[in-house]
């Protein structure tokens, strides 16, 4: 007996990757699962993206593009999700690509495992590369607070919203931060806390594609405002309300701060509010540290705990910052750290 499918939607935002954008289209159109909606949006690109956008609505019907003026990835994103039709939503960025099973293997885990969102293994392509990003372990399920500490150690699983198909209602009452950049470390937490079963699948089936011109690894000043100011946020949440979460939330605040100088360190001048800004989260890690600094240090290697004790000048009340900001490139953490929000932010 034939059993109907579900629909899938799936959001592609676009804005000047016409270069890519077909490679990426042709990989979402070719699914083995076919029931999909593909929803488009041409987030104001300059190029050729829009008439490529048109050309392939022409060319499938289960395509819908959206044509907007450009207002950040967040907006659009959320413009196709309050468009979406489909009993599970995924996204696609328009720079990568998806092998042709992916969505047919993960809506199989997900209604298999009765699971709320399934995530997938992805290959970080660099120089045309494939490198796989995570140790493939099978199938593996987790409940709430596993992966909500996993979002934190951010080592096995990152925050990136591309690599995961979600049960369409976790997104009630969840948008994407309009005008911030890392913008999936405001977001993927919050729809994870969600849910009661968590799939994760070793097999890498996400091709992300790491440009030399990406936000990940060109940090402006206010990118880093912005990933410092969701995590922050992220932060107080998760203090208040999950106390068994404490010692991860604290080490990846503490991260955040060593990937935050090497990104200032980088900056031609630094702006008066990043200053502030990098001074006070400074002042939050520096008191957890003190109450728990055998734990925190634990997470990290030789280097990095250098970095930190100079940084908070635990040891040497001489060193000063400006020491740490002309040294600190070597041993950071990958500044993409989710910001556990591209493959480099995910390990902040």
């Amino acid at each position: 007996m034939y059993v109907k499918k579900d629909l899938i939607s799936i959001i592609v935002p676009v804005y000047k990757v016409e270069q890519y954008l077909e490679r990426c289209l042709q990989s979402v159109i070719h699914q083995t699962y076919q029931n999909l909606q593909i929803i488009i949006i041409d987030d104001g690109s300059p190029d050729n993206c829009g008439k490529i956008c048109d050309h392939y609505a022409k060319l499938d019907s289960r395509i819908e593009v959206i044509h907007k003026e450009n207002e950040g990835l967040s907006v659009a994103r959320n413009l196709g999700i309050s468009k979406a039709k489909g009993r599970y939503i995924g996204f696609v960025d328009s720079d990568d690509w998806i092998d042709k099973h992916m969505y047919e293997h993960m809506y199989q885990i997900i209604t298999e495992k009765k699971a709320d969102v399934c995530i997938c293994n992805f290959y970080n392509v660099i120089a045309e590369e494939n490198k796989i990003k995570n140790a493939n372990k099978g199938i593996q399920e987790y409940n709430k607070i596993q992966i909500l500490r996993e979002i934190l150690l951010d080592k096995k699983i990152q925050s990136y919203a591309w690599n995961k198909l979600y049960k369409r209602e976790v997104f009630h009452d969840v948008v994407y931060p309009v005008g911030k950049k890392y913008e999936d470390i405001g977001t993927t937490f919050y729809l994870l806390e969600k849910c009661n079963k968590i799939v994760v699948t070793g097999e890498p089936e996400y091709y992300y594609f790491n440009r030399e011109d990406s936000i990940v690894n060109h940090n402006t000043e206010q990118t880093i405002l912005d990933y410092m100011e969701l995590v922050n946020n992220r932060y107080d949440y998760i203090e208040k309300k999950y106390k068994e979460l404490r010692k991860y939330n604290e080490y990846y605040l503490t991260k955040i701060l060593l990937t935050a100088y090497a990104d200032a360190s980088k900056l031609e001048n630094m702006g008066e509010q990043l200053k502030k800004e990098l001074r006070q989260m400074n002042k939050k890690v520096k008191g957890i540290v003190q109450k728990n600094e055998k734990e925190i240090y634990s997470f990290f290697g030789k280097k990095q705990q250098k970095q930190l004790t100079d940084l908070l000048s635990l040891n040497e009340k001489k060193t000063r910052k400006k020491k740490l900001i002309t040294t600190t490139h070597e041993a950071v953490v990958n500044p993409t750290i989710t910001l556990s929000m591209d493959p480099q932010l995910g390990s902040i």
